[in-house]
C-alpha cells in the first residue's frame, strides 16, 4: 500500500507551510507512522526562514531546522493525497489556478472553521511584534496538529484503514463485511437513520476520491454488489436510495468515493434531498440541453 501523503502549501514555504510540515512530521515519528509529508509555496523564492521562526521551531522539539523552498504546480499536487492551505488564497490559488479541486484550509480541518492562519502583517515594523506572532503562529500550528492528524485520517483513510483492519468504527463497533468481491466491499454504516434498520456502505478496496477515477471493472463489482444488497432489501422493504456525494461540495464528507444505500418504507420521515422545483421556459431548457450536450461530447 503506498503511504499516506500530506502537501501543506502558503505563500513563500518559509513560515506557515514548513512549520505545519514540521509539526505533522513531529507528530508521526512520535506516533510511529510513516507518511510522506511536505510543503510548497505559490510564489515560493530562495529565501531562508525567518530567526524566529527557527528559534520556535527548536524550541518546540525540532533538531536543526533547514528547509529548501519549493513551488507548488499541478504535478506536484498530483503527488499527495491531502493538500492543505495555509489560507485563504492559497487555495484560491490552487483551485482557480491549478485546477486541483479537492484543497482544504489548515483551520477547516484542525479546529472546524472556514479560516486562514494568518501571516505576519508586512506594515509592521517593530521586530518585537513580528517575533511575537511569528511565535503565536507557529506554537498555534504545532498545538494544533493532533487534532489535524486525527480528521484527515477520518475524512481521508477511515474506509481503507477499515478495510485493511488497522480501524473499528467509532466507540469500538465491529467492521463487517456484508459483501465482498476482489476490488469492493460492502458494510454496514453506524449511521443509522432512526426509522429504518439499516445504511449500507459500498466501496472501492482501493481509495479513490473521485467517481470518475475509479476503474471500469472495479465499477462493475461495485454495480454488482449495489444489485445484490438491492435485492437483499427488497424481501423486507418498499425500496432503497442510492446515494453518491461526488465533492465536498455536493456534500462529501470522507474523501473515499462510497455508494450509501438506503432501505426505505412509505412514510418513513427520512428526506434525502429536498429541493423547490424551478421553473424554466423551453428556450432556456433547449439551450441548457445543448451546452450540456457539448460539454459531455469534450469530456475525455
Amino acid at each position: 500500500m503506498e503511504k499516506k501523503s500530506v502537501l501543506f502549501v502558503c505563500t513563500g514555504n518559509i513560515f506557515r507551510s514548513v512549520s505545519a510540515e514540521y509539526a505533522l512530521k513531529k507528530f508521526l515519528k512520535e506516533s510511529n507512522k510513516d507518511w510522506k509529508v511536505d510543503s510548497a509555496g505559490t510564489v515560493a523564492k530562495p529565501w531562508d526562514m525567518h530567526p524566529k521562526t527557527k528559534e520556535t521551531l527548536i524550541s518546540l522539539g525540532i533538531h536543526k531546522p533547514h528547509h529548501k523552498p519549493q513551488k507548488v504546480s499541478k504535478e506536484k499536487l498530483k503527488q499527495y493525497d491531502v493538500i492543505i492551505a495555509m489560507a485563504q488564497d492559497h487555495k484560491d490559488f490552487i483551485q482557480n489556478t491549478l485546477k486541483h479541486r479537492n484543497v482544504f484550509l489548515f483551520n477547516e480541518l484542525a479546529v472546524n472553521k472556514d479560516s486562514s492562519v494568518k501571516d505576519v502583517d508586512p506594515n509592521w515594523k517593530q521586530r518585537e511584534d513580528v517575533d511575537r506572532k511569528i511565535k503565536q503562529t507557529v506554537e498555534y500550528i504545532f498545538s494544533n496538529t493532533p487534532r489535524l492528524y486525527k480528521n484527515i485520517c477520518e475524512r481521508f483513510y477511515l474506509f481503507q484503514d477499515l478495510v485493511s483492519g488497522e480501524k473499528e468504527h467509532r466507540s469500538g463497533f465491529p467492521f463487517i463485511k456484508l459483501y465482498e468481491t476482489k476490488n469492493s466491499v460492502s458494510f454496514m454504516s453506524i449511521d443509522i437513520p432512526p426509522t429504518e434498520d439499516g445504511h449500507i456502505l459500498v466501496i472501492p478496496k482501493k481509495r479513490y476520491v473521485d467517481f470518475s477515477q475509479i476503474p471500469k471493472n472495479t465499477m462493475s463489482e461495485i454495480d454488482h454488489s449495489i444489485q445484490k444488497i438491492g435485492k437483499t432489501l427488497m424481501q423486507e422493504h418498499g425500496g432503497y436510495n442510492i446515494l453518491l456525494n461526488n465533492g465536498a461540495d455536493a456534500g462529501q464528507y470522507i474523501f473515499h468515493t462510497h455508494f450509501h444505500i438506503i432501505p426505505r418504507m412509505y412514510n418513513d420521515g427520512i428526506q434525502i434531498e429536498v429541493w423547490n422545483h424551478k421553473n424554466i421556459s423551453k428556450k432556456d431548457f433547449l439551450k441548457l440541453n445543448n451546452k450540456l450536450k457539448q460539454q459531455i461530447r469534450k469530456t475525455k
